[in-house]
């Protein structure tokens, strides 16, 4: 027999291969992951950076709002409220406890400031005299920790300066971080004289020379004129400042104790927000008929 010549071999070598390439391809198809066995691929997050602004203060400007907030009823969230306070879905309002230390959560009054604070909150909602209403119905500055926690507020920053702005009760608070003293101690201030500082990208604030005519919240927890403050705000992402307040006075309290809150922002799919005037008291009579006569409250059947 006559051996093939090349080309028949060149021709046989090419089938073989061709065959080969194909079977390997039906593999393939059948071996190949689809849309839904794919290992999915994801973009992994930016981590957050703080910015800064040119003074080197980190730029906290926009709006912002305790998270659980707008309850300041009771500053320990241990106290029942009253059925009338409700939640626009008609929903009685959860407490909301706010106190981490002492570990019970109870403010450590000395025993007179006890007494003061419980004989307010057995009359805050039937007041009998004028001191039983609560401050923020003759819309008083709240003073620190309830400017905080009532509404949102907005932050300024200018060189030497971060300034709060709240949504409610016409409010601001201006801090100074130019390194100044405080005022002299005869001078007292409804939001107390606060002294600013940045440690790293937490403000510290140190409060002192407060008036001490606004109350903590509506029962009627209170400090003193001689109260201190120092509040710790702390950026810790891009949607969440930490605030931790240490509350001393020998005076009032047996130590000292702790208010914290979680800020987030607050209107932020709305750039073109903007704060308008909240006229509180201008017209504003209900105050005044919130003391009820003796006589009115036993004919209406308000428990005195």
């Amino acid at each position: 027999m006559r051996a093939p010549n090349k080309i028949v071999l060149s021709l046989l070598a090419l089938a073989t291969v061709s065959e080969i390439s194909l079977h390997a391809q039906e593999i393939a198809a059948k071996t190949a992951p689809t849309a839904e066995t794919a290992p999915k691929t994801t973009t992994a997050a930016k981590p957050w950076k703080q910015a800064y602004l040119s003074d080197g203060q980190p730029d906290w400007q926009g709006f912002w709002r305790a998270n659980p907030g707008g309850d300041t009823y009771d500053i320990s969230g241990m106290a029942p409220r009253p059925d009338t306070a409700l939640q626009g879905d008609g929903k009685k309002k959860t407490p909301i406890r706010r106190i981490p230390e002492p570990a019970d959560g109870k403010i450590p009054y000395q025993a007179w400031a006890a007494t003061k604070a419980d004989n307010t909150a057995a009359h805050v909602d039937s007041p009998t005299r004028p001191e039983y209403v609560d401050t923020q119905a003759h819309c008083l500055l709240e003073g620190p920790i309830r400017f905080f926690i009532h509404s949102g507020f907005k932050v300024l920053q200018s060189p030497g300066y971060i300034t709060f702005f709240a949504e409610e009760n016409d409010e601001s608070r201006i801090i100074p971080i130019d390194g100044n003293a405080h005022v002299g101690s005869d001078i007292k201030l409804w939001q107390g004289d606060g002294r600013g500082h940045w440690d790293g990208n937490t403000l510290v604030v140190d409060v002192t020379n407060v008036k001490a005519k606004s109350r903590l919240d509506m029962k009627g927890d209170f400090y003193g004129p001689d109260t201190h403050f120092v509040e710790r705000f702390t950026r810790v992402d891009a949607n969440t400042i930490n605030y931790e307040v240490t509350v001393t006075d020998p005076k009032v309290y047996t130590q000292p104790w702790k208010v914290t809150a979680r800020f987030t922002p607050s209107h932020g799919d709305d750039a073109h927000y903007e704060l308008w005037e909240d006229a509180c008291h201008e017209g504003e009579q209900s105050a005044d008929r919130m003391v009820i006569p003796p006589d009115v409250a036993k004919q209406l059947g308000v428990a005195q």
